[in-house]
């Protein structure tokens, strides 16, 4: 069911991290292609992307490894985590944030994950909390 991605699969993904982009409940910048690639080739690179097909992908799970900006100690991070809507229903997410877990568990690196859409915050937190995370802070924005 969960795959790890690899340079190939890029292409495909993309049509999911539009779809993304385009039913965010908030306003986003248009989106930059080049960048999108660039960001998923990293991840591949440094990093690790985990993707759930039926068909087409209907799941991602992009992680990045980086340092606090205070720290040299490293992170894995996510760039994106997304489950198609007509998915929703299913223990993709679950099944991602998993894959994810074991991931640095294995690099032996903290998994930090983030909620930067503020539409139905409780569901994600409680979404999180079953999976053994605990909540360090929040995202504000202005003049988006």
């Amino acid at each position: 069911m969960i795959e790890v991605a690899k340079e190939g699969d890029i292409p495909s993904l993309v049509p999911l991290l539009k779809q993304m982009h385009e039913t965010a409940p908030s306003p986003l910048p248009p989106l930059a292609p080049h960048k999108v690639l660039r960001a998923l080739r990293d991840c591949i690179s440094g990093g690790r992307i985990f993707m759930v097909r039926k068909g087409e992908p209907v799941g991602i799970l992009a992680l990045t490894e980086g340092t606090h900006w205070y720290s040299d100690e490293k992170f894995l991070g996510d760039l994106v985590f997304y489950v198609a809507p007509s998915s929703r229903t299913s223990r993709i997410a679950s099944h991602l944030l998993r894959s994810a877990t074991q991931y640095a568990t294995m690099r032996g690196l903290p998994l930090l994950m983030a909620v930067v859409h503020g539409e139905d915050v409780q569901r994600k937190d409680n979404f999180y909390a079953r999976h053994g995370f605990s909540r360090i802070g929040g995202v504000y924005s202005r003049g988006l």
